[in-house]
Order: structure tokens, then C-alpha cells, then sequence
């Protein structure tokens, strides 16, 4: 059989898409036969820092450049005539027109469910007509979660009986790091012993407004007041901990500063978060660290004391299964695909909730005992989603339309 998988979304501008196509990518060569044959279109002009393609030539994908870009009106009407059994396409800006069948990987309809992400009007239907051309014109549709298939099915219904739910997994960086490791990156970002993290962009359905919004109510109850730019104790806050019954022994011992780490690309359309912040007063309780390498991440995970992902609307949803990878507790909404991805292993609750997400907060934090068994939850959650099952699945796909 011969494959020919769109790869052009490996590039800085999709850097969720294109963890999923590079790992997918990755696996394939160790599921094929002898007599199969796996292709790769590439641009070699977009920007990508975040992934080495040499690791694919050494697996035996052929890589063919593409000129032609992804999200371009010419991609959409291009002929493909390259020789193959099928195609696999990892975005809705795909060629329509193939001349064997295809697959299209759709991971969400974000732009649908929440329109206010994309502030103009005709870029909202555009989007809508791209989506609506590539699933009628798919012989297959891959989702990533049963959420996210729900929402194709009432928005898109010439999708029904074309959607497969095939589960993404965490790349195989993500795994619990050495003290040394922990300690380089903490110093590298200046980050405290002690921080919660949160890895999202400031895009509206991010929920970062209220998350910050929720962190205020931590650093009061925790027993805290905010003086411009620095957090300090106070006599009367410290009262109001005593009094908490959110707080338990441990909490009364000693009170350390809690900090909010939130890293992930800053869009300057949406400054929202970064303003709210300030009228808060949370000066350096709050930190944004923009975007962070991945080979970051994995480090930043395993030192939080908490991860956070208060996202009102995901069709997967990857950082809490990365998070969970590395063993930490994690925090999580409770809509769309997340309570798919962290089944029992993390806290769900209400996004919109400022209040819930506070208490759920403050009782990791306080809360040695629950911060282990989350880290212990979590560790085992994440094993049971591999780039492997994900390529040995995909690639039934793929056969099943020979």
C-alpha cells in the first residue's frame, strides 16, 4: 500500500496539529508491511523550530517538498498526481480533488461552537465552507475524541458514517524528569520551588480571564495581600486561612507564596488575561512566559505542584495528558473531550465556575496527600495512550479503503 500523508502542518504556526502529525508520522514505519510505502509532502519555507524531520528519513518516509501553501485558495483546488493508495490530510485546508480516496483528520470546530475566537465575520464562514468542502469530500474522518465527533456529526452531517475515533497520545518526551533537569529549568525561567502551571494560549475559549480571575480568590484565602508588584503576608488574610475550611493542617504550619505560571503563545489581539492581572494587583503571583520550547516543557510538568487547564472547549486536548505523563496533578474542566482524556485521574470542574476553579486549586495545593495520589493516577492514565495504538488504528483506516 501506498501512503501519502500531508505533513505541511509540521511547522511553528500549528504547534498542536503538528506534535500529532510528526508522532503519527514517527509511528507509521513500525506498523507497515514490506510492501508498504509511506510519502510525506513538506514546505521546507514555513518556520519550524519545534521538530527534526531527519528522525523521519532514518524510519524510511519519503519526504517530497511541497510549494504550494497550506492555507492558501491554491492548495484547496491543486490536483494531487503523485502515485498512492490513499491520502491522509492533517487539516481542513486540504486539496479537495484527489484522485484516490482520503483521510482527513479534524480535530475540533472550535471556530463553530465558540465564533468569538475568530473576531471577523467572513473569516468565521470561510472557515465554515473549508470545513463543510474537506469532510464531503474525505472518504474517511478521523477524531480524536467522541466529543469531538458529536460536534462534527451536529454541525457537519455529511459526516456521518465517515468518522473513526482514534484518541492522540503524549509524545514520548513527556515523562517524569530528573531533580537535575527540574532545577536547570526552573532556573532558566526563574521560576520558585513552588508554582501551578498552566500551558494554553490567551485565545478566548483558553478561559485564562477567569483562571486568573480564580488565582486572585487563591492568593486572598491563601493569606495573602498583593502590593504592587510583590505578594505579602498579612495578619488579617492569615486570619482568614485559619478560619478556611478549604485549608487543612498542612496549610497551617507555614504559609508559602503561591505563584501561577502560565506559559503558551501571546497572541496580541487578546490581551485580556495580562490586563485583568494587573487590575488585580497580582504583580508577580502571576507570570506569562510566553511561548516555551518543548523540550521545556517536559521539566516544567514534573516541578508544578499543580497543572491547570481550565479550556472551555477542546476536541482533545493534549497538555493535561502531557501534564499526566509527567506526574502531575492535574486540574481540569469538565466540557467538551477533557473528561475523555483524564478519565478519573484528574479534578473536573465547572470553567465558568471562578469559584470552583479557586477551591479546586486551593485543595491540591493545601493538600499533600491528594497531590500524591493525583500524581499517582495520573502517571497510569497516561500509559494507556500510545503513539502506537494511534498508528496501528490509523493504519486500519487506511486499509480498510484499498
Amino acid at each position: 500500500m501506498r501512503i501519502l500523508f500531508d505533513a505541511r502542518v509540521i511547522q511553528d504556526h500549528f504547534p498542536g496539529i503538528g506534535r500529532y502529525a510528526y508522532n503519527l508520522l514517527e509511528a507509521l514505519p513500525a506498523q507497515l508491511g514490506p510492501d508498504d510505502h509511506l510519502k510525506a509532502w513538506r514546505d521546507t519555507r514555513v518556520i519550524n523550530t519545534r521538530f527534526d524531520w531527519w528522525p523521519l528519513t532514518e524510519r524510511g518516509i519519503q519526504l517530497e517538498a511541497l510549494s504550494t501553501p497550506l492555507l492558501s485558495a491554491r492548495n484547496l483546488v491543486q490536483r494531487p498526481h503523485d502515485a498512492c493508495d490513499v491520502f491522509h490530510f492533517c487539516y481542513y485546508m486540504r486539496p479537495l480533488w484527489t484522485s484516490r480516496p482520503s483521510v482527513t483528520t479534524v480535530f475540533d470546530v472550535i471556530t463553530l461552537v465558540y465564533p468569538q475566537v475568530i473576531q471577523n465575520a467572513r473569516t468565521r464562514v470561510a472557515i465554515r465552507l473549508a470545513n463543510d468542502l474537506a469532510i464531503r469530500t474525505s472518504t474517511r474522518i478521523i477524531a480524536l475524541s467522541h466529543s469531538a465527533e458529536t460536534d462534527l456529526l451536529r454541525y457537519f452531517p455529511a459526516s456521518r458514517h465517515k468518522i473513526v475515533v482514534i484518541p492522540a497520545a503524549p509524545d514520548h518526551i513527556f515523562m517524569p524528569q530528573s531533580h537535575q533537569r527540574v532545577a536547570a529549568t526552573r532556573a532558566k525561567y526563574s521560576l520558585p520551588d513552588s508554582f501551578t502551571l498552566c500551558l494554553a494560549s490567551n485565545k478566548p475559549h483558553k478561559n485564562i480571564v477567569r483562571l486568573v480571575e480564580a488565582w486572585k480568590r487563591v492568593v486572598q484565602d491563601w493569606g495573602l495581600e498583593v502590593h504592587g508588584p510583590h505578594v505579602q503576608s498579612s495578619t488579617s488574610t492569615k486570619e482568614r486561612v485559619d478560619q478556611s475550611t478549604a485549608l487543612d493542617a498542612t496549610s497551617q504550619a507555614g504559609i508559602r507564596t503561591p505563584y501561577l505560571v502560565i506559559a503558551g503563545h501571546q497572541d496580541p489581539r487578546y490581551p485580556e488575561a495580562r490586563r485583568r492581572a494587573a487590575e488585580l494587583g497580582l504583580g508577580t503571583a502571576v507570570r506569562f512566559l510566553g511561548d516555551v520550547p518543548n523540550v521545556d516543557l517536559p521539566a516544567l510538568y514534573t516541578a508544578c505542584e499543580a497543572f491547570i487547564f481550565p479550556s472551555l472547549y477542546e476536541g482533545f486536548g493534549l497538555p493535561p495528558l502531557e501534564a499526566m505523563a509527567c506526574g502531575a496533578p492535574v486540574i481540569c474542566s469538565n466540557t467538551s473531550s477533557l473528561p475523555e482524556v483524564v478519565g478519573n485521574a484528574a479534578i473536573k470542574v465547572d470553567p465558568l465556575d471562578v469559584n470552583a476553579l479557586a477551591r479546586a486549586l486551593l485543595g491540591v495545593l493545601v493538600n499533600p496527600s491528594l497531590q500524591a495520589d493525583l500524581r499517582e493516577r495520573s502517571l497510569a492514565r497516561a500509559k494507556r495512550f500510545t503513539w502506537d495504538d494511534v498508528a496501528r488504528q490509523t493504519l486500519d483506516v487506511y486499509k480498510a479503503l484499498r
